[in-house]
């Protein structure tokens, strides 16, 4: 936590490179002890404030076994949003809530793969407008319409 926040600092005396492969390398060590969703926090935030330059970085990455872990929490995101989605929608049994909770799962996983740089931005916000319509869609449609 403390090299997160010193990266973030970006003191001039600090090295963001170095700081950068020893909070891979602290996370390499706890992977098995750390949950998916601040796997996904730590690399967030390390992406936003890497200052250094991409090919680097995703050396570093690499060295490290995160583009692994990435695709392991987007899947576990995604299913985790699905089966809200479905659970939801069985409790009140209405296929609309099952419906629109893998519209919010697949937005969701639309935000996250554009946060990790596997979406441009245009591609994004088309797929972002197109999901927010489909939920626009239900939400306006009546019960018993679906």
């Amino acid at each position: 936590m403390c090299k997160l926040l010193a990266l973030k600092a970006n003191d001039t005396g600090s090295n963001p490179e170095t700081l950068i492969y020893e909070i891979y390398q602290a996370v390499d060590q706890l992977k098995g002890k750390l949950e998916d969703d601040r796997l996904l926090l730590i690399n967030q935030w390390v992406d936003s404030y890497k200052k250094i330059p991409v090919q680097r970085f995703r050396q570093i990455k690499q060295e490290f076994n995160m583009e692994y872990i990435e695709t392991t929490i987007t899947e576990h995101i995604r299913n985790q949003a699905f089966r809200e989605g479905e659970v939801k929608g069985e409790a009140k049994g209405e296929a609309k809530g099952e419906a629109k909770g893998t519209l919010k799962g697949q937005l969701l996983l639309c935000q996250q793969l554009y946060q990790q740089g596997l979406l441009s931005e245009d591609k994004y916000k088309s797929m972002a407008e197109s999901l927010n319509q489909q939920l626009r869609a239900l939400q306006r449609s009546k019960p018993g319409n679906d």
